[in-house]
């Protein structure tokens, strides 16, 4: 989990290792029950993504997705802590 493409998720949470990430993203989850518009962002998330969140998806793409209205400058660390959280390996259909 220490490759390339994880490292978006752990970089935006301030994160140098997976095991930082997590107790960090269950802070800014804690943290983002408590704001509305942050409310809204994790049920879009969830309602629409489901447990399609991939270790190495990109928290600042997905949040830029995300109509203005529900996102505020911190969408990418609420993201990059479901990421951390739930997210799951991206298994090849086909071996490359």
């Amino acid at each position: 989990m220490d490759d390339h493409t994880t490292n978006r998720a752990l970089s935006v949470l301030g994160s140098a290792t997976f095991t930082e990430a997590r107790d960090r993203a269950t802070q800014v989850l804690a943290n983002a029950l408590r704001c509305p518009r942050c409310q809204k962002l994790l049920g879009h998330v969830f309602d629409n993504l489901g447990s399609t969140l991939f270790l190495d998806d990109d928290p600042v793409a997905l949040a830029c997705a995300f109509d203005p209205g529900e996102r505020d400058p911190f969408a990418a660390r609420v993201l990059a802590a479901c990421i951390v959280l739930s997210g799951r390996a991206r298994v090849l259909a086909v071996p490359a």
